[in-house]
Order: structure tokens, then C-alpha cells, then sequence
């Protein structure tokens, strides 16, 4: 089957869960790279503004923000994601000055770039395990 380019001692199964974990590499490192690129757009169009933790919604990770916009406008927001704060913390936050209700977030790296790095990274852990199953399969065995 693909003389020379799979190694004889690669088994069926190997082989077949190497191409799966290989397409869903592909499809996490995509999702990873549309979002990074999302959350770089974001950052460049968006405004800031001081906010401050309402409350915690489901633990320090699940928070309500609430800040006010160069308007006037008080606007808040339920914020997730790799953060941890905890209630009447100040925080920054960015938000879409044409639409502060769109999606703000605060500026803390975790909130930005936590769920796209981690699908970025998950993309390349399994790159790795479908090159082992593969190519070393006395390894996944």
C-alpha cells in the first residue's frame, strides 16, 4: 500500500489512527491560526477602557465585567477563559467603540489568546502522535 513511504512494520491500525490524528492536526492547527488571527484584528480595532469585576458567576474563572464605554455607555458583559479574578478587581477591557456590547473582553492574555493557543497546541500534540503511530509504531503499541 504506499511502497516506501509507510514503513513495513506499521500495522493497518497504526496506520489508519496515524491519518485520522494527522486530518484532526490539520483542522485543530486551522482553527488555531483563524483565531489568533481573529484576536489580532480584535486588538487592533478595539478601544480600552478601565472595568471592574461584578461578581463571579461560576467560580474566579466565570466573572460579570462591567465598564463604560468613552460615551458614557455602561455596559456589562459575562467574561470566560483562561483568567482569574475575583469580584470588585479592576481589569482593562477592550471593546469595539461602534459596538461596545459585541463581544468585549479583558485585556488579559488568557482571555485573548487562552482557547486559541491551546488549539494551536492541542493541533500540534497530535501531529506528534499521529508522526508516532506512523513511523514509530513500537511506540504506540
Amino acid at each position: 500500500m504506499l511502497p516506501g513511504l509507510i514503513p513495513p512494520n506499521t500495522s493497518t491500525r497504526n496506520l489508519i489512527w496515524g491519518v485520522v490524528f494527522f486530518f484532526a492536526s490539520i483542522c485543530l492547527f486551522l482553527f488555531g491560526y483563524e483565531g489568533i488571527q481573529d484576536r489580532g484584528e480584535f486588538i487592533k480595532s478595539t478601544v480600552r477602557a478601565d472595568g471592574v469585576v461584578v461578581r463571579q458567576t461560576a467560580g474566579k474563572h466565570h466573572v460579570d465585567v462591567r465598564f463604560t464605554t468613552a460615551k458614557g455607555e455602561v455596559v456589562e458583559y459575562g467574561q470566560n477563559g483562561d483568567i482569574s479574578y475575583e469580584a470588585g478587581e479592576k481589569v482593562s477591557v477592550l471593546y469595539y467603540a461602534d459596538d461596545p456590547r459585541n463581544n468585549p473582553s479583558t485585556d488579559a492574555s488568557g482571555a485573548l489568546w487562552g482557547g486559541s493557543l491551546t488549539l494551536f497546541g492541542v493541533g500540534v500534540l497530535t501531529l506528534f502522535f499521529s508522526w508516532m503511530s506512523i513511523f514509530k509504531p513500537e511506540y504506540s503499541d
